[in-house]
């Protein structure tokens, strides 16, 4: 071990306060050997960095409902509740999953999918009020203006499919029973994201965003490659062509063991790919597709041992050439010190070496 790893708070430890509005905490400050940002562009070509970044000391991380004023997805409960977002979708927290499911019973916004030009409200994107959120977030205590830049965007075209038609099994009879309106609904859904899109960034400098669509749960995908090609790739591509194109870089989310579908989140432009662990073989998406797109792992706080062993894990099967790249929305703030202490000087060491 080349590098001394400091303890949480020790005295002298350089630290400092970051997060968002919901889980705002003290991390390491480093000392870093090139600027984050020079750092961050050899991640994302896939060349060997200095070190593995994360959401929360290289850049400044929000939700993109933090920036709009418009709520598409909460974490700031603390006890099971009901809560609306921004499109009508009724959700109940779920404390124990640290997490929010459409509430059970509650009616869906849209019954028939084919009726969506006629009955579904789009949200207002009022510019004045999202240049004052952005304006606000910008002046919290824990925004780093010297730092890069990273917001989530929200639902992706398939999950809020499902949310508006009130379940997976209900989107997926209307997938079957009629893919033009799917496919339609999910077009616009993408134009409504890239105008959002381009509101944030046109006051919030942005390089990272992050966009998610569940595709599959743990044993296989939702739908099948047909409709992956037929219904849900292009609407898809709108948006992650959009981002492209404005020179914004991409981490893809999608839960599930999407396996049969990783050629697809590749061809569309992911530049990293943050996906569900245990349901999918890392190690084999590293080796076959390492040298088209990076990975995005979580840095969850489980217990000391625990974190610092994913960290060295990470690297140690993702890290080779660069690509990797670590999210973390919050948690136990000692448990993440010693897990970013770890990927930070782990990685240096690391890489180094290599």
């Amino acid at each position: 071990m080349k590098y001394q790893r400091i303890p949480y708070m020790a005295p002298g430890a350089k630290y400092e306060y970051v997060g968002t509005t919901i889980t705002p905490i003290n991390v390491p400050k480093f000392d870093y050997p090139i600027s984050p940002r020079e750092n961050f562009r050899r991640v994302l070509k896939r060349e060997k960095p200095m070190w593995v970044p994360t959401a929360v000391t290289d850049f400044n991380f929000t939700m993109g409902g933090e920036l709009t004023g418009l709520s598409d997805l909460r974490f700031d409960f603390t006890e099971r509740c009901d809560w609306t977002d921004m499109f009508g979708c009724v959700w109940e927290w779920v404390p124990e999953a640290g997490g929010s499911m459409l509430k059970p019973g509650a009616p869906p916004v849209l019954e028939d999918i084919t009726q969506w030009e006629k009955k579904f409200v789009w949200p207002e994107l009022d510019e004045e009020k999202i240049k004052a959120h952005i304006e606000r977030y910008m002046s919290q205590p824990f925004y780093h203006p010297e730092k890069m830049n990273y917001f989530d965007i929200g639902m992706g075209c398939t999950e809020r499919l499902v949310a508006v038609l009130g379940g997976y099994a209900e989107a997926m009879l209307a997938f079957a029973e009629e893919p033009e309106a799917c496919k339609e609904f999910m077009a616009e859904l993408s134009r409504f994201n890239c105008r959002m899109f381009d509101i944030i960034t046109k006051y919030l400098p942005t390089d990272l965003v992050m966009y998610h669509d569940d595709w599959g749960t743990e044993r296989d995908t939702f739908f099948s490659e047909r409709m992956m090609e037929e219904i849900v790739y292009e609407p898809n591509e709108i948006f992650f062509k959009h981002v492209k194109e404005k020179g914004v870089a991409i981490t893809f989310h999608c839960c599930g063991n999407i396996r049969r579908f990783v050629p697809y989140a590749v061809s569309l432009g992911a530049d990293f790919l943050q996906l569900q662990e245990r349901a999918n073989d890392m190690q084999a998406y590293k080796e076959k597709y390492g040298d088209k797109v990076g990975f995005d792992m979580y840095l969850v706080p489980t217990t000391k041992e625990g974190i610092i062993a994913d960290a060295r894990r990470y690297v140690d099967v993702l890290g080779k050439d660069g690509g990797l790249f670590c999210t973390i929305f919050g948690g136990d703030e000692e448990l993440l010190w010693y897990g970013i202490e770890e990927l930070y000087w782990y990685s240096r060491e690391y890489y180094e070496n290599a």
